[in-house]
């Protein structure tokens, strides 16, 4: 293989990497927005991520925009995948294959995530544990590898991101934890609403913070590639 093929090989990765974070960044939150602008509860309630969970935005029948929160997720699950594989393979070390494949399976949970919404109640909360569980260990180790390596492309701040997501998924784990009922019953639809619930809050954190995450390392990796800066 030749010195200018293996440069291609890796501005491929890499490009391929940024735009599939950043559309799956963007997938999610509009899809999100959307669902959410148009969201009119069982009670007449307009959406509030303090207390309405995440995926009450895709819930059929309830969610008048619930088509649009599900393709996102949908998206964003694949662009999650796509982004953990080229970021993996962009940097090298040992710590690549323990994040990578990790993230690979969280970002398979958020797609199927989609796939079984709120109705599906049981599939549901399996894709949804699949993913809150393995999420944060991908992101936390990633974070740990930006700083032991010291790779120019990803600035150490970028660890600090991901340090306050990994805060967000485990309090929201915990919060989970410290119900008595099984993480179904935890993730369902409450009959009765209080005006802030601190378990759909933690999980909103969640879902800012790894898109937040996503996004500036994509951004970080993409102004690196025009730079030319390598790792």
């Amino acid at each position: 293989m030749t010195q200018r093929q293996e440069p291609d090989r890796a501005s491929r990765t890499a490009r391929t990497g940024i735009a599939a974070g950043m559309i799956g960044v963007a997938a999610i939150a509009g899809g999100s927005l959307v669902a959410a602008i148009a969201y009119k509860g069982t009670g007449g309630e307009a959406y509030n991520p303090t207390n309405h969970f995440v995926s009450e935005l895709g819930e059929l029948g309830v969610s008048q925009l619930a088509i649009a929160f599900n393709l996102g997720l949908m998206v964003g699950g694949i662009g999650f995948v796509l982004f953990m594989v080229a970021l993996a393979r962009s940097m090298g070390g040992r710590l690549r294959w323990a994040w990578g494949p990790i993230g690979v399976v969280a970002g398979i949970g958020g797609f199927f995530v989609g796939i079984f919404p709120m109705n599906e109640l049981a599939r549901h909360t399996t894709a949804a544990m699949t993913f809150f569980n393995l999420g944060w260990i991908a992101v936390g180790i990633a974070s740990v590898d930006f700083v032991l390596r010291r790779d120019p492309r990803f600035p150490r701040p970028l660890a600090a991101v991901g340090a306050l997501t990994v805060i967000a998924f485990i309090g929201f784990l915990r919060s989970i934890d410290s119900n008595t009922v099984s993480p179904a019953e935890v993730l369902a639809a409450p009959d009765h609403r209080p005006a802030f619930w601190i378990v759909p809050t933690l999980e909103w954190a969640v879902i800012a913070g790894i898109l937040a995450w996503v996004f500036l390392t994509a951004w970080a990796w993409r102004r690196a590639l025009r730079r030319g800066t390598t790792g």
